[in-house]
This record gives structure tokens, C-alpha cells and sequence, in this order.
């Protein structure tokens, strides 16, 4: 990995440690700035590879701060990605309009930041890279082509990660789709040039799903009825993203149509047996079989025999058998259970689902009888723990510069309610919202959540009325969490 150099902009301590820990664990260099004013000062000498940049801080806020990004000739094609604790559409829209290049939400998953910036990176390389290679005149037109060829496959692949990066249960997905539907297709005798059709029309079948909002692509309770008629949205839209295109046309057929059923009964057009596009069918069967073999915020990874009979019991009505049966000749040989999610870090249990196996040092009776002590004192630890990628000592870090920021927190809400600066109250609010989940403060982190969309409606009353109750609940499990860290020993 070359050294890439990223600076992270937010006016909150912890999500500035955060990402410099997760960041740097990663090898990249990073440089953590506390405000819009003072990246803007910071560009003018140092050009980063990549800017992580708050949208709600005091001084300047994300907005501003991109638009005067933007109009500084020096500094306009560094890649921004939005940090932000909205879950809005609009928030999402109105970044991406602003000329981000994608948003991250807090508290931050490792998994998540890390694809998106490594995404974001590699995709604004090779747009860079494109551009050099363009000012260039080639003698020998076939190599040209060729490397043409291979750039536009890693363009094709990078926006596939980024497609997966949406979504936190994704990782990978239509990288192992797409291979999966070339193995499919070689078996079933088609030529290598429509092999590697097939392969990058499989990478790109999702592609729709950019366009979903992240609060909708990872709910993890239940779907709406409105939310999964906009996520059965995603074939069109990928349709209208590939559809000019025009030297591979199948690419907008596949992203449109990999939701068709072979009894007809799928959509967006209920295509039936062979009006669907064999290309289709095939991935089609190899996407279903990689949602079976990965994890899911509704499932774990399934046993090969369950995936078998879902295959057979689908053959005719959701898939077409002879793709099906080759699907199902794969799985008979892979005996090893290789082809699935990250095979390494699971095992199939007696129980035919597929266990993670980790490293946790969990059962160390310090480490239980700390977090339980947390727990009694209102914090969820299995969400600090897993927005502290699941170490206990850099959760322990986390809590300590929670309960230190506490005391200005708290002056700085009750001083906004004492002038009346809304404006500056939601900063502040929204800051805290992060931050407590971050920790596992759910309940505090929830009042926020309320006091913030009071303020942004311009309600005074209910945040006067809301702040005392959010600041002694602050205090309370400010408290528990000192208490605990002085019994245990892991006080300064």
C-alpha cells in the first residue's frame, strides 16, 4: 500500500481518535484538524490523497467548508468523503451534490471507513491516472487497447467496491458473484470472450444500489413497505446509471433484470424462462448462492446442504435448472466449503450454520467483569465494543476521552439554551449523539437524537425542556463509567 496521507476534519475529539486509530492501523498517515477553518489553512501547504471531512461542526460547517475546497484551484480534485451521524436522505443527497465523493456514517465501523477510503482512493488514482493516460499518444495501438482494457476492469472493479461498501453485510459480494457466474458459464461451454462478459456484467449487477440510502440498505430490523419498494428500486436505477455505455449494452440488461424470477414472478417486468437473458439467468443463481454463503443482517452463513436444498427447491420457479444444476455440481465439489464469505474465519456448527471464530479475549474474567459493570451502569458494551473493533483496551481509551469531554459538553449545551443559538445548540446536540453511541450510550445518545431534530425544527420549547433531563442522565452514566474504570484500575 503506498503511503497515502488523509486528513480528518471534526470538531470531536473521540471521532477524531477513532479514525486516526482505525486509519493508522491500516498504514495510512493521518493528520486529525478540528475544524472547517483550520483544514482550509492546512491545504494551502499539505495536498492529502484523501479528506474526511464533519458535516456539522461549530465555525464553518462540512458544507461551507467543501464549497471554499472546491473553489481553490490547488485543492478542488482532493476526494472528500462526508462524515456524518444523519441517517436523512437529504443530508446524503445534499453531500453528494456538494461534490463529495461518498459519506461514512458515525460511530464509524471499521469495515466500512476503511472500504470507502480505500475505494475512494484507488477510484480517484485511476480517474487521475486515466486522465495522464488520455494527454498520451500511443505508436503501438494494441498494447494501447490493452491497457485500456485493463484499466476500464479496474475502474469497473473499484466501483464495485464501492457499491459493496453501502452495505456493511456486503463485503466482497459481487466480486465472488461475478466469479462464481464465469465458473457457471465456463461449464456450460461458453466462449472465453463471453466468460469475461459475463464476469464483468456480475460485477456491475448492483450497481442500482449506490443510489439507496445507507439507512435503508442497512436497517437491521424489518423493511417498510415503502423502504422495499425503494430497495426494488435499485434494477432501474442501475439500469439508467449503465445504460450509455454503449460498447457493452448487457451491462444495463444485467442490472436490470438479475431480480427476474424463471416462473415470471419476479420484477421489475416479470421476464419469464428464456425472455430473461442467459447472461441473467446465470447470475441470477450465483448471486443467490453468494447470499447464502455470506453473512447477512438477517442471517448467518448457511450450511452447504441447506444452500443445496434451496437450490433444488428453486429450480424452475426462482432459477433455471440447467444453471441451477451446475451451481449445485460446484458446491458438490467443494468439499473444503471454500467458496463463501472469508472461509477462514468461520466453521459450520452441528447446527448446519456457520460460526464466526474470533480471537476475543472475552472470556478473561478483568475483561467480564469490567464490561459487566458497564453494563449495569446503562451502557450497551456490545456496541462500544463493536465501534472499538472489539478491543477492550482502545474501548477503555474511548470511555476515558468520553467522561473528559463530558464537563464541556454539558457547558456548552446549557450556554446555547441560555442564549437562545439554536443553531449552535444542534452542533453540539448532534455531536453528542455520535459520541454516546460510540461508546454504547444508547439511551443518551437517543435523547440526542430527539433534542437535535427539536432544534433542527427551530423548536426552543422542547429544548429547554429536553436539555436538564440529558444532561443529568450524561452525568449519571459519566459517573458509572469513572467508577468503573477506577475499580478496575484503568484510570490515568
Amino acid at each position: 500500500m503506498k503511503d497515502y496521507l488523509i486528513a480528518v476534519a471534526d470538531d470531536d475529539k473521540g471521532n477524531l481518535k477513532v479514525a486516526k486509530r482505525i486509519l493508522s492501523i491500516y498504514g495510512y498517515r493521518v493528520d486529525c484538524l478540528s475544524s472547517g477553518e483550520e483544514l482550509l489553512e492546512y491545504v494551502k501547504g499539505i495536498k492529502p490523497d484523501l479528506i474526511l471531512l464533519d458535516v456539522h461542526m461549530t465555525g464553518i460547517d462540512g458544507f461551507d467548508t467543501i464549497h471554499k475546497l472546491k473553489a481553490d484551484h490547488s485543492a478542488r480534485n482532493i476526494p472528500v468523503i462526508f462524515l456524518t451521524a444523519d441517517d436523512d436522505a437529504e443530508t446524503e443527497t445534499k453531500a453528494l451534490s456538494a461534490g463529495a465523493a461518498d459519506f461514512v456514517g458515525k460511530p464509524f465501523v471499521a469495515s466500512v471507513l476503511l472500504l470507502r477510503v480505500k475505494n475512494t482512493i484507488e477510484l480517484n488514482k485511476l480517474q487521475t491516472d486515466l486522465k495522464k493516460e488520455a494527454k498520451k499518444l500511443s505508436a503501438d495501438f494494441l498494447e494501447e487497447h490493452r491497457r485500456n482494457e485493463r484499466l476500464s476492469m479496474q475502474v469497473v472493479k473499484a466501483l464495485a467496491g464501492a457499491v459493496d461498501a453501502k452495505d456493511n453485510y456486503t463485503n466482497g459480494h459481487s466480486t465472488r458473484v461475478a466469479e462464481y457466474s464465469r465458473e457457471i458459464a465456463r461449464s456450460a461451454g461458453f466462449s472465453e470472450k463471453d466468460q469475461d462478459k459475463i464476469y464483468m456484467m456480475g460485477l456491475l449487477h448492483d450497481v442500482g444500489k449506490i443510489g439507496m440510502p445507507d439507512s435503508v440498505m442497512n436497517k437491521p430490523t424489518k423493511l417498510t413497505s415503502e423502504e422495499y419498494e425503494l430497495i426494488k428500486s435499485h434494477p432501474a436505477v442501475g439500469c439508467d446509471i449503465l445504460k450509455n455505455i454503449t460498447e457493452m449494452p448487457d451491462l444495463a440488461v444485467a442490472a436490470k433484470w438479475h431480480h427476474e424470477r424463471y416462473d415470471g414472478t419476479g420484477y421489475p417486468d416479470g421476464l419469464k424462462g428464456e425472455e430473461i437473458p442467459k447472461e441473467v439467468r446465470i447470475i441470477s443463481v450465483a448471486d443467490a448462492y453468494d447470499a447464502m454463503s455470506s453473512r447477512r443482517s438477517y442471517h448467518d452463513v448457511f450450511a452447504q446442504e441447506y444452500i443445496k436444498s434451496e437450490l433444488i427447491n428453486g429450480k424452475g420457479t426462482q432459477f433455471d435448472p440447467v444453471y441451477a444444476d451446475i451451481m449445485l455440481e460446484m458446491i458438490d465439489e467443494d468439499t473444503e466449503y471454500s467458496m463463501r464469505e472469508d472461509p477462514d474465519a468461520y466453521m459450520v456448527g452441528d447446527d448446519g450454520f456457520a460460526v464466526e471464530q474470533t480471537n476475543r479475549n472475552d472470556d478473561n474474567d478483568f475483561v467480564f467483569g469490567f464490561l459487566s459493570m458497564l453494563e449495569a451502569g446503562g451502557l450497551d458494551t456490545a456496541v462500544g465494543m463493536k465501534y472499538c473493533m472489539n478491543d477492550t483496551e482502545f474501548y477503555a481509551e474511548m470511555l476515558t476521552e468520553f467522561t473528559r469531554g463530558s464537563d464541556d459538553r454539558i457547558r456548552h449545551l446549557e450556554e446555547c439554551v441560555a442564549c437562545g443559538n439554536i443553531e449552535q445548540y444542534r452542533t453540539h446536540i448532534h455531536s453528542l449523539k455520535s459520541s454516546s453511541k460510540t461508546v454504547g450510550a444508547m439511551d443518551i445518545s437517543e435523547q440526542a437524537r430527539v433534542l437535535e431534530e427539536a432544534a433542527k425544527a427551530g423548536d426552543g420549547r422542547a429544548v429547554i425542556d429536553g436539555t436538564p433531563a440529558v444532561v443529568a442522565d450524561l452525568r449519571a452514566i459519566v459517573g458509572s463509567i469513572l467508577m468503573a474504570m477506577s475499580i478496575y484500575g484503568l484510570t490515568d
